[in-house]
């Protein structure tokens, strides 16, 4: 999804909200917005129906997911991945454990892309930074992942992770 620099975040994170809340994705999500480096993050685990993609005819399954802001060092590895010209922000980080897989998402902005970018990496600090999408491997250094099996669940609630975070509901 691309979207022109008139829309700037703002716009983006709201037609992201719209996709995914049509889709139907429900995942919790919470943030510290301490400025305090020495503070840890408040994650919220939320459990969210997801549907299977089996053959047979199965109900939905609970996935349980840790979501909130990116942290310092996460926000600085993925901003050393990026290529001269683009810059990333406002960063989430979806997981079911800190040492185990991460899906991060972020606004990226660069020559003639104004989008949101996931990647996935495994670990607290993250390691094996890969590309989930066309738009983070367009416009960084980190690979396209080949297979998304572990994080797909991740991958699926960024978005509503996303908008909770930096677009919370607050029409008036």
């Amino acid at each position: 999804m691309t979207t022109s620099r008139l829309g700037g975040p703002a716009r983006v994170a709201a037609a992201i909200a719209a996709v995914v809340l049509g889709a139907g994705i429900l995942a919790g999500c919470s943030s510290d917005s301490s400025d305090d480096a020495t503070a840890s993050p408040s994650p919220t685990s939320t459990a969210s129906p997801t549907e299977t993609s089996s053959e047979s005819a199965s109900p939905s399954r609970i996935v349980a997911v840790l979501c909130d802001e990116a942290t310092d060092q996460q926000q600085e590895l993925i901003s050393q991945a990026m290529l001269p010209g683009f810059s990333v922000s406002q960063l989430v980080d979806v997981r079911a454990d800190d040492e185990a897989e991460h899906a991060l998402m972020g606004f990226v902005e660069g020559p003639g892309l104004a989008v949101l970018a996931i990647w996935i990496g495994n670990g607290d600090p993250l390691t094996d930074l890969q590309s989930a999408d066309e738009f983070a491997a367009e416009s960084s250094t980190a690979p396209l992942a080949s297979d998304f099996e572990a994080t797909q669940d991740f991958i699926n609630s960024a978005g509503r992770c996303y908008t909770t975070v930096f677009a919370p509901d607050d029409e008036e």
